[in-house]
């Protein structure tokens, strides 16, 4: 893979099974992992440039998964945005996908590659061809805002 932007300092620590919160917000909630926290924060600075404020998390583990940080989002947001560069089966979106539907509320939109066959190509180009973007990002919180 290509370098990618710095996000933490050298310092930073990580907890099994506790998200990191990186920005905060009220409108949605953009929970990403990997390479996608990147897409997720450049996404959550258009939104503001909208008027939409994006709560991002950094989940860096997804199992076990911070269930009280997507509960929360959950209750306090209801929207919810996941973005993972893999399939959406068996990954974040589905694990996010089951604490909602336990919760018996909010509403989710899964990016990240479909369930479909892998194909072969540069990293971002397959990032694109999958709707792993930022632009897909926004369309997608603005979608569930109306």
């Amino acid at each position: 893979r290509d370098a990618i932007p710095v996000i933490y300092d050298e310092n930073e620590t990580f907890e099994i099974g506790k998200a990191k919160q990186l920005r905060d917000g009220k409108d949605v909630a953009i929970l990403a992992n990997g390479d996608t926290v990147r897409l997720a924060l450049e996404a959550s600075d258009v939104l503001k440039e909208k008027g939409i404020n994006a709560r991002v998390l950094d989940v860096h583990t997804i199992k076990p998964l911070d269930v009280d940080a997507v509960c929360t989002c959950i209750d306090e947001i209801g929207k919810l945005i996941t973005v993972e560069d893999h399939n959406i089966m068996n990954g974040l979106g589905s694990a996010v996908a089951e604490v909602i539907a336990e919760a018996g509320k909010g509403k989710l939109k899964r990016i990240g590659v479909q369930d479909q066959f892998g194909q072969s190509a540069p990293y971002e180009r397959l990032l694109a061809m999958n709707g792993i973007t930022v632009e897909n990002i926004v369309a997608q919180a603005e979608a569930l805002l109306k």
